[in-house]
């Protein structure tokens, strides 16, 4: 009985590392024309742990220098996961994302930073140039085809400013997102070090309805000009402050 149980955890253990050893191009390169979204080039190293050399999606979304492992505990789960390194537009992208029977993505400890105007090339801004330095921490990202994605983490956004008729020094933005049964993504916003004081609040729904309540208030760094601006789009408060209050759908805006 026992030599049957060693015969039978040997032949596993050498399936196990067979399949894991397999080179990754030898299970990519056949399957890649079949995949019309997707575009793999230069593939190397095993299905465990490999690299390729670019990968584009949807013919606009390009990774390059992208290297992988697969996570252990995943697999037990029937779940496609992979801890991920790569380069998304030249900017740096790394974190742990997988794939469940309900092709639902989650993505845990995703970071990447890069420059307010390389975001503005990404997504379309609704507003003036923008400068700075931005940093994302997702803790989690949870997303469905279709649907409102969740997510907790931090945005941070250096040296923030936006340039409409002059430019406004907006400081250090920090973006603290939460997530609740209402709001798959709720946003606390603030700042430091700008001619402007910013705080507030913002929430997606699932319905795709969102709403942004924030309030700006000048301080003496702030021009004459800056605070005439602010008024054609806030709303002036009696200890002057100003105050910005929308809500809407966002399919309504063409953002889904």
């Amino acid at each position: 009985m026992k030599t049957k149980y060693y015969w039978i955890t040997g032949i596993l253990a050498l399936a196990f590392f067979l399949i894991i050893n397999i080179p990754a191009a030898i299970v990519i390169n056949p399957i890649k024309d079949q995949l019309a979204q997707i575009n793999i080039q230069h593939v190397s190293g095993s299905i465990w742990q490999g690299s390729a050399q670019q990968i584009t999606v949807q013919s606009k979304h390009v990774f390059k220098n992208v290297e992988w492992s697969i996570c252990v505990f995943h697999l037990l789960l029937a779940e496609a996961c992979v801890e991920l390194d790569t380069e998304y537009n030249t900017n740096p992208l790394s974190g742990q994302v997988s794939i469940g029977l309900d092709n639902a993505i989650q993505a845990k400890n995703l970071k990447t930073t890069m420059t307010a105007h390389a975001l503005s090339q990404i997504v379309t801004m609704p507003m003036g140039e923008i400068a700075g330095d931005i940093s994302v921490y997702l803790e989690t990202l949870n997303w469905q085809q279709g649907g409102v994605p969740s997510a907790t983490g931090v945005i941070k956004w250096s040296k923030a400013s936006i340039t409409i008729a002059e430019t406004a020094q907006l400081g250090d933005i920090i973006v603290s997102l939460s997530e609740s049964e209402d709001s798959p993504i709720n946003a606390e916003i603030s700042n430091t070090n700008g001619q402007l004081a910013i705080a507030g609040t913002a929430s997606l729904k699932a319905t795709t309805d969102y709403q942004l309540d924030l309030t700006l208030t000048p301080n003496d760094k702030a021009s004459t000009n800056l605070k005439s601006s602010l008024g054609l789009f806030a709303k002036p408060q009696a200890n002057g402050s100003y105050t910005v209050k929308n809500n809407g759908n966002l399919k309504q805006l063409g953002l889904m």
